[in-house]
């Protein structure tokens, strides 16, 4: 079962006011935490979707150069997130992927356990459409979307992403693996969530 990674850089950052994944955390930068977990992972690719002005800088050489990672620009991000995900959903199509990984890269905190425990439960869960992280009863993200989704990804529009679709008769579909740890979901989105971060 080949697995890839869609790692979701193309945001404004407009509540932040700054690009926010060029921030500075320690020696590091805040969208390259996520992305080391990523690429640690048991993924198979990892596409970095990024807007059209993004000069990537905030990716480490090695990691632009790693043998998983692909870089896409998304020349319509920013219509919304939906374009984003289309932009990855049409490379994992490309590349014959079984099922993709959606991440942001502004959830520092994810771990490669994560990813994993959700690897293993779509590959021991034949039927699976998707395996989704739930908090505080609450879809959120990273995400595992089987191959069967990708026609109902590629439909949606605007800014939201693949929990739009996960409603209804889809929950009945897929697997939820409950997270107790708010701070492995935090998502940096304002001068504040950095501060905390």
């Amino acid at each position: 079962m080949k697995i890839a990674g869609i790692y979701l850089a193309a945001g404004s950052s407009s509540r932040m006011g700054t690009h926010k994944l060029a921030l500075p955390v320690g020696t590091r930068s805040l969208g390259s935490l996520a992305l080391e977990t990523a690429l640690d992972s048991p993924l198979d690719e990892i596409y970095v979707i990024t807007r059209h002005a993004d000069n990537t800088e905030w990716i480490p050489p090695h990691m632009k150069q790693h043998a998983k990672c692909t870089i896409i620009t998304c020349p319509a991000s920013c219509e919304g997130q939906s374009e984003s995900l289309r932009c990855g959903i049409q490379q994992a199509q490309n590349h014959h992927a079984d099922a993709v990984l959606v991440l942001l890269a502004d959830q520092p905190f994810i771990t490669v356990h994560m990813l994993s425990e959700m690897i293993i439960c779509m590959k021991n869960n034949p039927g699976c459409k998707f395996v989704a992280t739930s908090f505080d009863q609450s879809i959120t993200p990273p995400v595992l979307l089987s191959s069967s989704l990708y026609p109902d990804l590629l439909k949606v529009r605007g800014d939201k992403g693949a929990r739009s679709i996960l409603r209804g008769d889809f929950l009945n579909q897929g697997k939820l693996l409950p997270c107790n740890d708010k701070r492995l979901v935090f998502d940096v989105d304002t001068i504040e969530d950095y501060k905390t971060l």
